[in-house]
Parts: structure tokens; sequence; C-alpha cells
């Protein structure tokens, strides 16, 4: 299922993709993976780029083409109502009755909590099919419940986005993030988007209750005042997000002490969630401080340390 009026607004990205993230024009391209209620999209229309939404629940792309009735018809937005996997075909695809965004592929991650869900079938394509179509863009932003490997697997180290952000699940992913060459990350508060606290790390009593008490702020803050970024937004990307940017090691070390419940080391809130984000290097970067030896995971990818095994399932708190 795609709006009619994608038609006019797809051709014209096609027809001008020139170069890595740009169009003709010199507009940057970002693909919004995951396009849920459209608010992510909306944030990039505001910022003057053209927008690449990929939604596979066709209620919520209904709705998105209504929202963004003008801007398709101008060529700013094309939304592709399609699932990712790894083999294209229809796919019996999941919708959570309660909350949207967990729709997914799996049904237990659609159903997560026991919410109710049923499913639909749905048309799946692979990510390489959309890069052919539309070219590498500048931002890839990957908030697909679980689709999020069959991305990244297609991505290659000779023209990559120059900004990846991706749910903060499983350690794999920043792996893999890695594995492509990316060598700057970070690892975003989904919570902080709209806090003017400090972020305080959890070494003392007094750091730790204090990051507790900013959490229930920013928390009521998100839910019941007008703030830029709305509940369950990505947020901002690449140079404007928050902090500097960090090795593979400090990103991991962060992660891994939440993940395994050691909440008085790093500087992370256990009652947060995360996203990874990666920045391309403009030049090659010296590895030497990055595992040499890995070894192989499931979706074909190099991966260190087994930690494709280790997940670290959605800690949504809204």
């Amino acid at each position: 299922m795609q709006s009619p009026a994608n038609s006019g607004s797809e051709r014209t990205l096609v027809s001008s993709q020139r170069q890595i993230g740009r169009t003709k024009s010199g507009i940057h391209i970002i693909f919004d993976v995951g396009m849920n209620n459209g608010d992510d999209s909306a944030h990039y229309l505001s910022k003057g780029y053209q927008v690449v939404a990929i939604e596979a629940n066709p209620i919520l792309v209904e709705r998105a083409c209504a929202r963004f009735q003008k801007e398709i018809a101008a060529g700013q937005i094309v939304i592709e109502c399609v699932g990712i996997v790894d083999q294209p075909g229809k796919i019996p695809f999941w919708i959570n009755d309660e909350r949207d965004v967990f729709s997914s592929f799996d049904r237990a991650r659609a159903s997560r909590n026991r919410m109710k869900c049923h499913p639909i079938e749905i048309e799946c394509v692979t990510f390489d099919t959309l890069l052919k179509k539309y070219g590498v863009p500048y931002y890839l932003k990957l908030d697909a419940e679980g689709a999020e490997p069959y991305c990244l697997k297609h991505l290659h180290s000779v023209s990559l986005p120059e900004y990846v952000s991706v749910e903060a699940e499983k350690l794999e992913y920043l792996f893999l993030l890695w594995q492509l060459g990316y060598r700057q990350f970070k690892i975003a508060d989904q919570m902080r988007h709209n806090s003017s606290f400090p972020d305080f790390k959890n070494v003392t009593i007094f750091s730790r209750s204090a990051k507790r008490v900013c959490w229930y702020a920013d928390r009521f803050k998100n839910r019941f005042s007008r703030v830029r970024f709305a509940r369950g937004c990505s947020g901002p990307f690449g140079d404007e997000t928050s902090g500097t940017w960090q090795t593979f090691e400090e990103v991991a070390f962060n992660w891994l002490h939440l993940h395994f419940g050691h909440y008085r080391h790093g500087s992370l809130n256990r009652f947060s969630w995360y996203d990874f984000h990666a920045k391309a290097s403009p030049t090659p970067t010296d590895t030497a401080r990055v595992i040499s030896h890995p070894g192989r995971t499931h979706f074909g990818l190099e991966n260190g340390f087994g930690w494709h095994r280790v997940s670290n399932p959605g800690k949504e708190i809204l």
C-alpha cells in the first residue's frame, strides 16, 4: 500500500539522487525506518531535509499520508508502506492494539506485557531495494522493532550514511556499526531530549539520587508540557545530540553495566531507555584500540566475545 500522492515525490527523489545522502539540489535525504506516528519525519522536514519514511503498519501510513499531504505533493517526503526483512514477500505483521509503537513481525515483541495484538499480511522488501531506489541517506534512523539487523547488513563501508541511530536493545547493533566502519559513537538517553538538568553520574549516593529525581521531573515534563520532542520521538541526531562522541569501548562499557545491573557504575539510568548513535569518520581511523579478533554472528557479520547472545529487552517506561 502506498498513497497515490507519493508517486510524484518518489520520482523527484529518485531522479535527483546524485551523491551519498544528497539530492541534485544539495538537500540531504533522511531514511525514517519505523516512522510510527510521523513525529520524527515532521522534525526532519521542519529542518529542511527530504524524507523517505518506511512504515509497515498500513493504519499509521494512512494517517501519515493525510498529515503530510502537502509535503508529499511538494516532493519533500515519500512514505513506503512496506516491511523490511531478509527475504521479500508477504509476511504476517503483528499489530499491537494498545500501543502501535510496539507492532512487530515478532509476535512476542508485539504482545509484550500481555498487550493485545492481531496479525495482518503485509508486503516486505529487503533494505537494499530501498537503497537502490532512493540512494544512501545522509542519516538513517532505525526503530523497526527487530528489523534493524536486516537494514544494517545491507550497508557498505564504501558508501555509509553520515549518521545512524538504532535502539540500544542489543550490544550486537553497536558491534555491527563498528564492523561497517563507524568509529564515533554515543548512547543517547531517550528521556532527556527536552531536559535542562545536568546528566549526573552513578558514582555516589547523591548523584544517583539526583539522577532519579531529574528522571521523574523529565518524565512529568514530557507527559504534560509542550516540548520540542514529543513522547516516543527519536529526538535529535548527529552533532545535535548531547555529549561528545565516544569510542566503541566507552559506549559498550556503559551499556554492559546497565544490562548486567551494575547501576553504581557508568552514567546510564536504569529507569530510562537508549539509542546508539554513530558518526562516519571523515578519514581512516586507527582501530588499534578496538577489538581485533571478532567471531561471526548469526546475521553473517563479525562479532566479538559472543555479544550476539547479550540482549537488552526494551525498557521504555512512559
